[in-house]
């Protein structure tokens, strides 16, 4: 089984390495102006007030400029407390994304209904049977007095608000569409006010990449000057009275019934405008293209530098490809090294001539983190107290070593069924362990149901996952739960705990891994599909990488398949839609700059001087100043460092290249990208050219080697060219040419990254900031971004400008990728399809063996 399960972490490995290579060959892009949306300053913070009945309600969104695909908390003041505690009966707010122009959008510009496909309300908590749909009439007792003229009705009989695209595509009527569903739309269908007249949520804004109807972000040209496509948030507050001006209470449910696209609602609409970052790649055409790659560590810094590189120095463009830390290596020592991305030294031959050793540059100072979108829901025994917090966000959670171990080897009955026999005797999930409740006391009273069993984890190989685990490893406590001792048990036991042992797949797990392993083999049978069983594959799948698990997470989603589906073909589960709002509980191994990205709140981790501490700018700098001297100039973390303020998974992640391998003008170019990491980069923002939050500052120990390093490349490029015969690495190329000046390939060049949420890697070319890790979810439909064409336009202040790009296929992915992405794509779809399957079809095969044996 684990021969089986590492090869086909090798061939997922190999693939992703290929995917964002070859999905970023061959494009070009016409040079365009800044984004229109660029702000003066790091704070876009907005507050808005309602109108009328409404007029106390002042609602502020904590970002307008400069989005990406990401999350923004929406929060708000003087509402009247929602009606029910366990139920949206009245006064709440409805959320939304829109497009349209700036007067506003209508009702038919807006992605709303999706949500109605899992019925009215947020799972067990009730609401109005049309107050999450497009749905306009409402029978004989309720019509809205506004007296505006219905839409045609469907052959049922209902009436739909229609839902317009901003290319004007056909749309079919109803509540979904095309162009959004249950497992693709941002909406809020309830936000709930607690007795305080305050609430908050975390809105995922989405570019057209993730919406396409909307189309936010896309790049327009207007008189010389390319923008992105501004979008609207609109927020429907529901007070007690209903369309038709009766109050909630004299409706059958005893609830609110209509849509908030009923105009007589729709009129009480609070809207703000949002400006998007351009979808795009938007750089002077012509200019020379350097190819970068490596650790995803460095996906979010680096998408954010690339439009301001590309107007610094010599204007050259810098694409990015996310790649597996061991690929990066080994293009590093291939003889055309490029520039790559990587958290530990690649290790040399003693033969290597030393004027053709690796240099390495601190660039990115960020961690590793259990990031965790968690809502309070009240057991039924519960306090009243408790109960009125129901839907609220946990603003707290404190993790041990131990306890992260149970999450990550399927110890916990939720994290792997709860018929399993192999964790019959353990507590359901994280809520029901009493080690878990003694450290997070707030969690005494709330129920998760299958909830926090387990967390979200990326499937490819990394140097982070053995840095989690070699974290995990040191502490004495997970180190003898991981050999079989139970939690009230040995050296480090404590008699209040369950008993809980290590799920028996994974005792005596060697340590430390560069993978998280899906050991046990447990399968539920069902006996009306005894040929399909639920197994981990389908239950408890893997997210693509980090970004998509952040993603996943900051959207309640599980990434779950267990929903049968006897239609397909061949028949097979289904993804699950995200949780209801106000139920979720999701947590996801991320980095902490997609954790800020997508609104997860990180969890503190007991550091080796016993306390807990979140990753911060000032705990990742602590760490790093703890880290101790290795190879080659590359410090190594410390997990037992006795500092107390010390982030236990803190990561530095560096820039490596071999300045005699490279041409006087790729080392000039690269030197380039350096300097600006240990400088302008360093400047925490949300702007193209800044620091994305999650990361922590360079201390100016670590930018001054970084400058060393820069000047190293530099001097030392083109002195002394390479006579070893250069050695590919799957999937990162040859770089391009190698005469000074010569066109030099890259790996992302398209400027718009390749889709993470639940599916691909990424790359991305140097693209304005909303191409940074952009998303794709599977179900999401996409469209393709037109080129633009060239402008004069000059860079906007307060913010630095946007990047364009005009580059050639590089030469060297004519002839190796189109092979080796041929043997990747059929070896893959033959892992892909057999992985899931093979435990399904196994019985199967045992019970056709066993009754051939007995003929």
């Amino acid at each position: 089984m684990r021969t089986r399960s590492r090869l086909r972490h090798l061939l997922g490995t190999l693939c992703l390495a290929l995917v964002p290579v070859v999905a970023t060959v061959g494009t070009g892009l016409d040079p365009a102006a800044p984004p229109a949306y660029a702000a003066t300053g790091d704070d876009s913070r907005t507050t808005v007030s309602g109108t009328g009945e409404f007029a106390d309600l002042k609602i502020t969104v904590s970002q307008t400029r400069n989005l990406v695909n990401q999350v923004v908390k929406v929060s708000w003041t003087g509402g009247p407390p929602t009606v029910s505690d366990t139920a949206y009966a009245a006064n709440y707010l409805q959320i939304m994304q829109c497009w349209g122009d700036e007067r506003g959008p209508g009702t038919d510009q807006c992605q709303f209904g999706g949500s109605s496909a899992l019925g009215a309300g947020a799972g067990n908590q009730a609401a109005g049977a049309y107050t999450n749909s497009r749905q306009l009439n409402y029978g004989a007792h309720l019509k809205d007095s506004e007296n505006q003229p219905l839409p045609p009705p469907s052959p049922s009989g209902i009436s739909y608000a229609p839902f317009r695209t901003v290319t004007g595509d056909d749309v079919s009527p109803g509540n979904w569409n095309e162009f959004f569903d249950v497992n693709s739309t941002n909406e809020i269908p309830y936000a709930r006010t607690n007795a305080r007249g305050n609430g908050e949520v975390y809105f995922e804004a989405q570019t057209g990449v993730e919406a396409p109807g909307l189309g936010c972000g896309d790049a327009i040209e207007k008189q010389g000057t390319v923008t992105g496509r501004g979008c609207w948030l609109v927020i429907v507050p529901r007070g007690t009275s209903e369309v038709d001006g009766s109050s909630y209470t004299g409706q059958s449910s005893g609830q609110l019934q209509s849509s908030p696209l009923s105009p007589a609602n729709w009129k009480h609409r609070i809207t703000v405008p949002l400006g998007f970052e351009p979808i795009g790649s938007h750089c002077p055409i012509g200019a020379e293209e350097r190819g970068t790659l490596g650790s995803e560590m460095a996906a979010e810094a680096v998408t954010r530098w690339q439009p301001a590189l590309c107007r610094t120095g010599t204007k050259a463009i810098y694409g990015y490809a996310q790649v597996p830390d061991e690929t990066a290596r080994v293009k590093l020592l291939s003889g055309k090294p490029g520039l790559v991305f990587v958290g530990r030294p690649a290790v040399t031959d003693s033969s290597r001539e030393a004027h053709r050793k690796p240099v390495y540059a601190p660039v990115a100072l960020s961690g590793i983190t259990i990031g965790y979108f968690i809502e309070s829901q009240a057991s039924f025994r519960a306090p009243d107290e408790v109960k009125q917090r129901n839907g609220t966000r946990m603003a707290s959670l404190r993790l041990t070593p131990r306890l992260v171990a149970k999450l990550l080897t399927e110890s916990y009955r939720d994290g792997v069924s709860r018929f399993a026999e192999s964790v019959a005797k353990n507590p359901e999930n994280l809520g029901r362990d009493p080690e878990f409740i003694r450290i997070n006391p707030e969690y005494a009273d709330l129920d998760f149901g299958g909830k926090l069993g387990d967390a979200l984890v990326p499937q490819p190989l990394a140097d982070t996952t053995r840095q989690l685990w070699d974290w995990v490893g040191q502490d004495p406590a997970a180190a003898e739960f991981l050999k079989g001792t139970a939690d009230n048990e040995g050296a480090h036991g404590n008699p209040g705990n369950a008993g809980m042992k290590v799920n028996p797949h994974y005792k005596n797990l060697a340590l430390p891994l560069d993978t998280f392993p899906k050991s046990d083999p447990y399968c539920q049978p069902f006996d009306d599909r005894p040929d399909f069983p639920l197994c981990i594959q389908d239950k408890k799948p893997y997210a693509t990488d980090m970004h998509a698990a952040a993603r996943a997470a900051g959207r309640g989603d599980t990434l779950a398949r267990t929903s049968w589906d006897a239609t397909a073909t061949p028949p097979a589960y289904k993804k699950d839609p995200p949780q209801p709002a106000g139920q979720r509980a999701v947590l996801a191994v991320t980095d902490t700059a997609t954790a800020e990205r997508y609104g997860l709140l990180r969890a503190e981790l007991l550091n080796a001087a016993g306390r807990f501490t979140a990753p911060d700018a000032a705990s990742l700098t602590a760490a790093a100043n703890a880290r101790k001297p290795g190879a080659d100039g590359v410090s190594v973390p410390d997990p037992g460092t006795g500092n107390a303020a010390a982030y236990p998974l803190t990561v530095l992640t560096y820039a490596a290249t071999v300045p005699a391998d490279l041409t006087t003008a790729e080392g000039r170019d690269y030197a380039t990208l350096l300097t600006y990491a240990a400088g302008g980069g360093q400047t925490p923002g949300v702007a193209s050219g800044t620091l994305p939050h999650g990361y922590a500052p360079l201390p100016e120990a670590l930018r001054a080697q970084t400058r060393k390093i820069a000047h190293q490349v530099t001097t030392g490029a083109g002195k002394s060219p390479s006579t070893a015969p250069p050695t590919t690495a799957p999937g990162t190329g040859d770089g391009g040419a190698s005469g000074d000046g010569g066109s030099s390939g890259s790996t992302g060049s398209a400027g718009t990254s390749g889709g993470t949420g639940d599916s691909g890697g990424s790359g991305t070319g140097s693209g304005g900031a909303a191409a940074a890790g952009g998303t794709q979810s599977s179900a999401s439909p996409s469209t393709s971004q037109a080129a633009v064409p060239p402008t004069t336009g000059k860079p906007s202040p307060g913010a630095p400008a946007a990047s364009a790009v005009g580059a050639p296929t590089p030469g060297w992915a004519v002839g190796f990728v189109r092979n080796a992405l041929l043997v990747c794509l059929i070896v893959g779809a033959v892992a892909a399809f057999s992985g899931p399957l093979l435990p399904r079809y196994l019985p199967r095969l045992q019970a056709a063996a066993r009754r051939r044996l007995r003929r």
